[in-house]
């Protein structure tokens, strides 16, 4: 605490110190003995407090210490410098040369309030509270007006359970100053803890009596019925609260609550629908009690249907709350409607930048939707607003490069790799896409070395795999080492149309036709009839093969699908494979 502590302090000191310190001419105590200094002594002293202060402010206790002391040599009478010295030695765990300092202050001005709070929090620090306690009984009298005080005592006894003593000052308190919600609620909470339920009871129909239009005291009373099983007293107290404030939403959670605990499942559920739809309740209570009650009642399960009724009520009730409109989208994500749940987390962001998790899920919804057009935007966006995390880079570079920008996937990517730090699975991710960003911006060697260093530390990874011997085989570049990794992928993942088709080709490649063949059927027989690359390879290996009319044919089927080679049409219309 520090320097803190000791600026702390002296604001209450700063502002009487100095008269105090130059001859004490407004001393409270006259019977005490005060030290008479000559002109030059109290220079002395005056210069020694002032740099004393000056080095507390500075937080050079040593320095601030040795001042003081030259202060108390020149008049050992004065009160402020063991005050001052006794924070100091507070602040440095001293509490023993504290306690000392501070009793010294209080003997020499037993009226000065801040020596005397001083003194008990020393006493509070040494673990002394009948001590500390004794000082708030003292400063209690001396100062009527603060009845702080008493609350300050009274909370210490509790603190150390010597709960009679406790109660003690708050009737004390109570008897000064009349019945109030604070004392009463207090004295309850503390019969509660000596089992005296009775005396808790009636403290609690004592504030209904003072205060009859204090909802809250009759649903004290009401939780206290419930936990000792009289129900029908309970009930009553609800309906009295009913009768005083028929429109508020507190009202119909606690009757909710009652009836849930009751099972009368159709009675709880038209109280808490009146509570959701409530402008009194406060909506993050209404959320409070959704996740924490009635989403995780096993007894009585609330349906999808439910669910989304007290949602509706809540983004009815409360349109542009943060926490309504997120709750609200993840309820929608759950239920599969990501449009929907986007829309909301947009909401959501009009309002607060600053919610990482929000532009999160946003970016997962719109990777989910394809939609990379958003994703780019809102994902540069987001880095605005958290430029060290590095998801967001990925999002970026997966959208820039969905979008043929690979000089912008390969920047973003590049930039985030930065901040991923030891976090393997998220330094693969970045590695396996600024492989393939490279590799399109044809920085091959780049690439490939990121797709090693990603096989190193996860050799089987199929994704890299795959691509990798893909793009060596489109190279006619380290073929063995394309054959070795392709072949690992279909051992991996033996039905994947394309991973199949990776290996034919490459096995294509390196002449050994009548294999490619053979694994290329399996591609075909997998998903891979849908894919015109696969259906035009198919073809090519048929040609290879001396059976043209069946390549032939293959070419047409690719052409009739969709997105082939650039070289596909040439196929068709030359029979031949270009050079």
């Amino acid at each position: 605490m520090g320097r803190q502590f000791i600026i702390y302090m002296l604001a209450g000191v700063l502002m009487f110190s100095t008269s105090i310190a130059l001859g004490q001419k407004k001393g409270k105590d006259k019977k005490k003995t005060k030290v008479e200094l000559t002109e030059q002594m109290r220079l002395e002293f005056d210069y020694a407090f002032h740099e004393g202060e000056k080095a507390l402010v500075l937080g050079e206790y040593e320095k601030a210490i040795s001042w003081f002391a030259t202060c108390l040599k020149l008049d050992n009478t004065s009160a402020v410098v063991r005050y001052e010295l006794a924070n100091i030695y507070m602040t440095q765990e001293n509490y023993n040369s504290a306690l000392e300092l501070a009793r010294g202050a209080v003997k020499l001005q037993p009226k000065n309030m801040w020596y005397q709070v001083q003194l008990a929090g020393i006493y509070k620090s040494k673990g002394m509270i009948d001590q500390a306690c004794g000082v708030y009984k003292e400063l209690a009298s001396q100062f009527p007006k603060r009845n702080d005080f008493y609350y300050i005592q009274a909370e210490l006894y509790a603190s150390v359970e010597k709960f009679e003593e406790a109660l003690e000052v708050y009737q004390k308190l109570e008897k000064k100053i009349g019945v109030t919600e604070q004392v009463s609620i207090n004295k309850h909470a503390l019969y509660l803890r000596l089992n005296k339920r009775k005396n808790a009871y009636a403290e609690l129909h004592k504030l209904t009596k003072k205060f009859p239009f204090k909802i809250e005291n009759y649903g004290l009373l009401a939780d206290m019925y419930l936990k000792d099983g009289e129900n029908e007293k309970a009930l009553e107290q609800y309906k009295k609260i009913v009768k005083i404030a028929p429109e508020n939403g507190l009202v119909h959670f606690y009757l909710a609550e009652y009836y849930r605990k009751e099972k009368q499942k159709d009675l709880s559920w038209i109280s808490l629908k009146k509570a959701f739809g409530s402008t009194m309740v406060n909506p993050d209570k209404k959320i409070q009690y959704l996740m924490g009650v009635v989403m995780v009642d096993q007894e009585n399960k609330v349906t999808d249907e439910a669910l989304k009724e007290l949602l509706d009520l809540l983004l009815n009730v409360h349109p542009d709350h943060i926490h309504v409109n997120a709750l609200y989208a993840d309820y929608l994500r759950r239920q599969k409607d990501s449009e929907g749940a986007r829309k909301l987390l947009r909401k959501v962001l009009l309002q607060e930048k600053t919610n990482y998790v929000v532009w999160e899920e946003l970016m997962f919804i719109n990777n989910e939707l394809l939609d990379f057009d958003s994703m780019l935007k809102e994902s540069t966006e987001a880095i605005k607003y958290f430029p060290t995390q590095p998801l967001l880079y990925i999002f970026n570079g997966v959208a820039a490069a969905q979008k043929k920008d690979f000089k912008t996937a390969v920047r973003s990517l590049t930039t985030g790799f930065n901040y991923v730090g030891d976090n393997v699975p998220m330094r693969i991710q970045f590695l396996t896409y600024l492989g393939d960003a490279q590799y399109e911006l044809g920085q091959t060697k780049k690439a490939f070395d990121a797709y090693d260093e990603v096989l190193m530390f996860d050799p089987d990874n199929v994704v890299v795999l795959n691509n990798y011997s893909y793009y060596l085989s489109v190279l006619d570049q380290k073929l063995e080492k394309a054959k070795e990794m392709s072949l690992k992928c279909i051992q991996i993942e033996k039905e994947n149309s394309t991973y199949l088709d990776t290996h034919a080709w490459v096995l294509f490649k390196l002449g050994s036709f009548s294999d490619a063949k053979r694994a290329m059927e399996k591609a075909l027989q997998h998903g891979g009839r849908e894919s015109a690359v696969i259906v035009e390879h198919y073809g090519d290996i048929l040609f290879r093969l001396g059976e043209k009319d069946a390549a032939m044919t293959e070419w047409q089927n690719a052409k009739e699908i969709g997105e082939g080679s650039k070289q596909l049409s040439e196929k068709i219309k030359t029979g031949e494979i270009p050079e």
